[in-house]
C-alpha cells in the first residue's frame, strides 16, 4: 500500500474514532478499508470503504487539481465510464478527488460484501468492454451491480444516455 493510501485510511480511521464514534449513521459491520488501489497514469485510483460511505477515490500524482475550488467537480473518463469527481483539499491529506458510490452503507451485511462491491465497481470502471454499440458508454446502476454480485442477474449492464 502506498504512503498516500495509508494516509487516507489512517485519516478516516481517526475520523471514525474521534468524530463519528457512536453515531447511528455508522454500520457496525463495516470498517475503514482501501480496496483495489492501483496506478492510473500518474495517479492512484481505488475505493474507500468506511462504516458511513463507500467512495471511489483518486489520489492525484500531480498538482493538476490543486488550484480547483473546494467542492468543485471534474469529469474524468475512465475506460469503462465517465465519472464526476468532487475535489477536496485537506491539510492532512492534500488534494483528493472522490465520487460517491454509496452515500449510506446501512444495507451492507458485512465487510466482505462491501469489499466485493468495491472490487467489482473498480473492475467495471476500468474495463474497456462496452455493451451493445462500441461507440456508447456502458453504464451500470447500483441496483444492477448488487444484483449481479448476488447472482440475480447475469447481465448487469445497461446503455448510457
Amino acid at each position: 500500500m502506498s504512503a498516500g493510501v495509508e494516509r487516507l485510511v489512517a485519516y478516516h480511521r481517526e475520523v471514525l474514532e474521534t468524530r463519528l464514534a457512536g453515531l447511528p449513521i455508522l454500520n457496525p459491520e463495516l470498517e475503514v478499508e482501501a480496496v483495489g488501489f492501483g496506478k492510473l497514469a500518474e495517479h492512484e485510483l481505488g475505493v474507500l470503504v468506511t462504516p458511513w460511505f463507500i467512495n471511489l477515490v483518486l489520489l492525484p500524482g500531480t498538482d493538476r487539481w490543486q488550484d480547483r475550488a473546494q467542492g468543485s467537480r471534474c469529469n474524468i473518463e475512465l475506460p469503462g465510464a465517465k465519472v464526476d469527481f468532487t475535489v477536496s483539499h485537506d491539510a492532512e491529506l492534500g488534494t483528493t478527488l472522490s465520487a460517491a458510490l454509496f452515500g449510506t452503507v446501512t444495507d451492507f451485511p458485512d465487510q466482505a460484501m462491501a469489499r466485493e462491491v468495491a472490487a467489482e465497481t473498480l473492475r467495471l470502471l476500468l474495463s474497456e468492454e462496452r455493451a451493445g454499440d462500441p461507440g456508447k458508454q456502458a453504464r451500470v446502476s447500483r441496483r444492477q451491480l448488487l444484483r449481479s454480485l448476488g447472482g440475480l442477474e447475469s447481465q448487469g449492464r445497461s446503455e448510457g444516455k
